[in-house]
């Protein structure tokens, strides 16, 4: 199914990276250093990652603190200079260069910010394989939204029929949806079968199963 697209775009976080335990830690971290309740389960904060912080934490910290919640997880988030601790997914690289072989363009669109997502590119030597990326920098709203992938097809001058979204989460599903693109989600990240078999999409452990569809 894959090959017949000419933009293979994809998630970041939990499909190219294996780092949703990280933010689940620094989430739950800064939500309670702000008076967040510790018995908030894992499940709410899982299912925010993506989203902009200051677009849900609001609603689990006290009012007092909303003013802090930016500058806090800036201050504690190290996504930036730390990459060692978000090891690529195995087979990413190699599914990302058979890409390129086949004359397609793969594209990241993630949350992150620009310095993380170049950073991200420059830790593992993707400048030369990476067609297009954009950040949550570069957006003004975040997935479901489908402002990220509408900029990208843009930039190609491409069609939603001409590519397809590889994503972690209901939220990289929806921004597809919303964009008319083709989608296939991964257990790498966010989601379980289970998720995936309810919204009826096609699935796969990983990014380095893509083509077996």
């Amino acid at each position: 199914m894959i090959s017949k697209y000419k933009y293979i775009l994809l998630d970041v976080d939990g499909v190219v990276l294996s780092s949703i335990n990280y933010y689940l830690d620094l989430f739950r971290n800064v939500a309670e250093s702000l008076g967040a309740s510790k018995s908030i389960p894992n499940a709410f904060y899982k299912k925010n990652i993506g989203v902009k912080i200051i677009t849900w934490m609001t609603n689990i910290v006290p009012e007092e603190n909303h003013n802090k919640i930016k500058e806090l997880f800036i201050a504690k988030n190290r996504d930036t200079v730390e990459n060692h601790r978000f090891p690529i997914i195995e087979g990413t690289k190699e599914t990302l260069l058979k890409i390129k072989e086949n004359n397609q363009k793969p594209c990241f669109i993630s949350s992150k910010t620009r310095e993380s997502m170049d950073s991200v590119i420059k830790y593992y030597k993707l400048d030369s394989i990476i067609d297009f990326s954009i950040s949550g920098d570069e957006v003004k709203n975040f997935k479901p939204d489908p402002e990220g992938i509408i900029k990208t097809l843009k930039y190609f001058n491409a069609k939603s029929d001409e590519a397809i979204f590889v994503g972690d989460s209901l939220h990289d599903l929806g921004a597809a949806r919303n964009a008319n693109v083709r989608f296939i989600g991964v257990l790498s990240g966010i989601c379980t079968k289970s998720d995936w078999e309810l919204e009826k999409v096609s699935y796969v452990p990983s990014i380095k199963e893509i083509y077996t569809l």
